[in-house]
């Protein structure tokens, strides 16, 4: 079992169309771009494909999926753990979970997001 804080599955953001290969400008609803006049957004899908090969005579069942427990409780968080890291040196952007209503163990959305309407500080790091 993958334990999470609850916060980072939090709908922060409202409904959000999805759509992939273009960008989509709508008048902006979340509370972050309200003083924007519109939100630009671009979807990018990184997918992972789990498979698991066994022998002919194989039954089924007889190590109960451990390959699939090993990439929720190893493997998942590891990747998320430093993919978060390396978010976080891009610091003009924040990062956080977006939650769809889909279960974390069949899809995870990380938001990236910048705001353009704040003043852009100074920094020698980004």
């Amino acid at each position: 079992m993958i334990a999470f804080p609850t916060d980072i599955f939090e709908d922060r953001h409202g409904y959000t169309p999805y759509s992939e290969g273009y960008y989509k400008i709508r008048p902006a609803t979340s509370q972050s771009a309200r003083s924007c006049m519109y939100q630009e957004e671009k979807a990018f899908t990184l997918r992972f494909s789990l498979e698991a090969s066994f022998p002919d005579d194989y039954e089924g069942n007889e190590e109960h999926q451990a390959w699939v427990r090993e990439w929720e409780a190893r493997i998942k968080p590891d990747l998320l753990k430093a993919l978060f890291e390396s978010l976080r040196q891009h610091r003009s952007w924040q990062t956080h979970v977006r939650n769809r209503g889909k279960s974390p163990t069949d899809e995870i959305e990380i938001v990236l997001a910048r705001d353009f309407s704040k003043p852009q500080g100074f920094s020698l790091l980004s």
